[in-house]
């Protein structure tokens, strides 16, 4: 299978402050797993196999509902080719 890249924007309670330290441990979540990652100001970028970038996304939801959130508001933004894409083929 394929490298694909994924931009995830996580919100819980569907707001982007205020979030009780929910991203820190959301960040955390994506650190053990193992993926290639970049945290940016809006999103953090994902490198991996494909399932693996959605069982990880499967993930921070779950962990952000564990964490006290009632609702979660993800957005999500994949590249995907079939030769395979990684973080430093998408940098200027």
């Amino acid at each position: 299978m394929s490298t694909v890249t994924a931009g995830i924007q996580i919100l819980p309670n569907g707001k982007d402050d205020h979030t009780d330290g929910i991203l820190t441990e959301i960040v955390r979540v994506i650190q053990e797993s193992g993926l290639t990652y970049e945290v940016g100001a809006m999103e953090t970028v994902v490198e991996g196999e494909l399932d693996t970038v959605f069982a990880v996304i499967k993930k921070v939801n779950d962990k952000s509902i564990d964490l006290g959130a009632n609702e979660v508001h993800s957005h999500i933004k994949m590249h995907y080719r079939p030769s395979g894409i990684s973080i430093n083929e998408k940098k200027l």
